[in-house]
């Protein structure tokens, strides 16, 4: 961290206002708050896992012009990979490193391009963007099934 020596203490509230150019909250939900968002020093969030940034919080970054990547993108390439280790399990087959790390990108850059096109058509921040394209996946899913027609 900028600033720190080595083995000097750092509080909470003086840990999330160092200077850093990405910020990576993971493990614990609502680490970015209404109040906390205004104390960081960053040009990107990027949400490991768990919820880290509430509505509030949220809502300051946008205000702030800090990106967020939101968790449901930032750690989807665990839940994919463990998606793939059950199939394999389920096929009785073993995929090498390499035909894991292409089937993960393949699908890692498709959901971006998602996000992409949908931040822009609705001029909308990434999160709701996410959200947006889950949420058409559904209907789309829901519409061919005949479910709650």
């Amino acid at each position: 961290m900028r600033g720190y020596h080595e083995g000097e203490f750092v509080d909470h509230i003086m840990f999330l206002k160092t200077p850093v150019d990405i910020f990576i909250p993971a493990a614990m939900e609502n680490q970015i708050t209404g109040v906390t968002a205004d104390w960081l020093d960053v040009k990107l969030v990027a949400e490991g896992a768990n919820g880290p940034t509430n509505t509030d919080g949220d809502a300051v970054l946008q205000r702030r012009g800090i990106d967020v990547i939101p968790d449901i993108l930032c750690n989807s390439g665990g839940v994919i990979v463990s998606y793939f280790e059950w199939l394999q399990n389920k096929r009785s087959e073993s995929w090498d490193l390499e035909e894991v790390d292409r089937k993960l990108r393949k699908k890692i850059v498709a959901a971006y391009e998602r996000v992409r096109a949908t931040i822009k058509e609705f001029n909308t921040d990434a999160r709701t963007a996410a959200y947006v394209v889950a949420l058409r996946r559904l209907e789309k899913v829901y519409l061919e099934r005949g479910i709650f027609p």
